[in-house]
C-alpha cells in the first residue's frame, strides 16, 4: 500500500495539518523542477505523478477520511510498507540553485546552518525539501520544529514508528555510524518495527560497542525506559532475585 504521507515527506502518526500538507507538497513540486531534479524525464514523471497523486488523496476531506482509516488498519496489522529500497540517496539535485532568500535569510536566523548541516546526515533530498518549505511558508521562527518533523517522517519511513528504533536510528545517522544504520535498517524491513526488543538485542549482539554509546546517551537524555536488557542480562537479574530470596528464607528460619 502506497503511503501518501511518506511521498510528500510527512508522517501519518503525526497527523498532519492541512497547511503542513500544502506547503510540503508545494516544495516538494519545486524540488521536482526540471532546473533542480538531476535524473532523466522518466523519473521526473513518476515522481511528479506520485506527488500529484498523493496531495490529491490527501487534500481531499472525503478521500483523506477513506484512506487514513485504510492506512490505519495496514498499520496495526503490522503490514509496514517500507517504499524506498535503499536508505541511501539515490537521487541527485541541483543544490546550487537557491538564491540570495536563503542568504537572507540565514543573516537573520544563523542557525538556519546548522539545521542544514543535521539534515545533510540523514539526505541531502531532505535538507532541500526543508529549505524549500521555509521559504514558501515563511515560517523560519519554527525552523526547529519544523526540521524535527522533517526528521521524524524520515525515520518513519525507513524504520517504522518504533519509539526505541527511532531513538536508536538517529543515535547511528547522527554519529555517522553508516554500516551500523543499514544494518538495522534491513532488520526493520526483513522483521517488521514492531519486534522491536528482539532487532535491538539482534542488532547490539552484531555491534556490542555501539550498545555502551546508545545506553550512556539515553541515560543523560533520561530515556532509561527504553533500554533494552539482553538475555544475559535479564538471566542474571533472575540469579540475583532468586538468591536475595533464598537469603531471607535462611535468615528467617535460622533466628
Amino acid at each position: 500500500m502506497k503511503n501518501y504521507y511518506h511521498i510528500l515527506g510527512l508522517s501519518f502518526e503525526s497527523k498532519p495539518e492541512n497547511s503542513l500538507i500544502y506547503a510540503a507538497y508545494k516544495a516538494l513540486v519545486k524540488l521536482y523542477h526540471p532546473d533542480i531534479f538531476k535524473g532523466n524525464n522518466k523519473d521526473l514523471k513518476r515522481k511528479i505523478t506520485e506527488i500529484n497523486e498523493a496531495y490529491e488523496t490527501l487534500s481531499n476531506a472525503e478521500k483523506k477520511k477513506k484512506y487514513d482509516e485504510q492506512l490505519n488498519f495496514f498499520h496495526k496489522n503490522n503490514l509496514y510498507d517500507f517504499s524506498e529500497l535503499n536508505l541511501e540517496d539515490t537521487e541527485k539535485f541541483n543544490d546550487k540553485f537557491f538564491n540570495n532568500d536563503w542568504e537572507i535569510a540565514s543573516i537573520v536566523y544563523p542557525e538556519l546552518e546548522e539545521r542544514i548541516f543535521k539534515l545533510d546526515l540523514y539526505s541531502k533530498k531532505l535538507t532541500l525539501q526543508f529549505q524549500f518549505y521555509l521559504l514558501e511558508t515563511k515560517k523560519f521562527h519554527q525552523n526547529k520544529e519544523i526540521m524535527n518533523k522533517f526528521i521524524d517522517a524520515f525515520i518513519e519511513k525507513k524504520f517504522g514508528s518504533s519509539k526505541l528504533i527511532t531513538k536508536l536510528s538517529k543515535f547511528l545517522i547522527e554519529n555517522k555510524n553508516k554500516k551500523e544504520t543499514l544494518y538495522l535498517n534491513k532488520l526493520v524491513k526483513v522483521v517488521g518495527s514492531k519486534s522491536e526488543k528482539k532487532i535491538v538485542d539482534a542488532f547490539f549482539k552484531q555491534f556490542p560497542d555501539v550498545e555502551h554509546e546508545f545506553v550512556s546517551r539515553l541515560k543523560k537524555m533520561g530515556g532509561s525506559k527504553f533500554i533494552v536488557t539482553s538475555d544475559n542480562e535479564n538471566f542474571q537479574k533472575i540469579i540475583l532475585v532468586l538468591a536475595v530470596v533464598l537469603l531471607i528464607l535462611f535468615l528467617i528460619y535460622s533466628s
